[in-house]
């Protein structure tokens, strides 16, 4: 990685909006996502603007430079523990900034919610995920999340 560019997450506004929609809908998004579709307006818009208010997601738009490039989001599933969802747009893919995100959102969503861990359900033939997780120090669980998905979970460290 470049020492001059750095990776930075911001938490999601209601201006971010369309752009999170054109991420989602983007072709290399949706063949890796869990739903493998795309979204429409009115749904992505219902969501956002529930997953803003809730309580119970956190988006942060990572930025390279100040430059929007993608997007780690967190879903609490239960006081103890929640699901990272992330991406990356493809051009800026295969330079860390990946790992650097995740484990920068892990970092902060530790400290947000007072929860044990974070887990992620991941695509089985999603390799270049499952070798970020790793990195972020992710352990991968014999357990299957959902039909040809592998499950992988970061416990908090106790410090």
């Amino acid at each position: 990685m470049n020492s001059v560019e750095t990776i930075s997450l911001r938490p999601a506004t209601a201006a971010d909006a369309k752009l999170i929609f054109e991420w989602r809908n983007d072709p290399v998004i949706v063949r890796l996502g869990s739903s493998q579709r795309e979204v429409t307006w009115t749904e992505h818009e219902e969501w956002f603007s529930q997953s803003i208010t809730s309580g119970k997601r956190r988006i942060f738009i990572v930025q390279n430079d100040g430059v929007p490039i993608g997007q780690v989001r967190f879903d609490l599933l239960e006081s103890s523990e929640c699901v990272i969802s992330a991406y990356l747009l493809t051009e800026f893919t295969g330079r860390g900034w990946g790992v650097e995100a995740m484990r920068s959102g892990c970092e902060m969503i530790f400290e947000i919610w007072p929860i044990q861990s974070v887990s992620a359900c991941v695509r089985a033939e999603n390799k270049a995920v499952q070798s970020a997780l790793a990195k972020v120090g992710f352990r991968e669980l014999g357990e299957r999340c959902a039909r040809g998905h592998k499950i992988f979970k970061l416990l908090r460290r106790n410090v």
